[in-house]
């Protein structure tokens, strides 16, 4: 039960990011470009 609470909150918190991102004026594929910079740097 405690790690369903866990993932809700998790998943909350998911959703309030995207929302503030999207406020910003952030696209989907800005956020997409940006994972894709960051996960090649942290693997180099």
């Amino acid at each position: 039960m405690e790690k369903i609470v866990e993932q809700l909150s998790l998943d909350g918190e998911w959703i309030e990011l995207i929302k503030k991102a999207k406020n910003l004026g952030i696209t989907a594929e800005e956020i997409r470009q940006f994972l894709k910079q960051t996960e090649s740097l942290h693997n180099a």
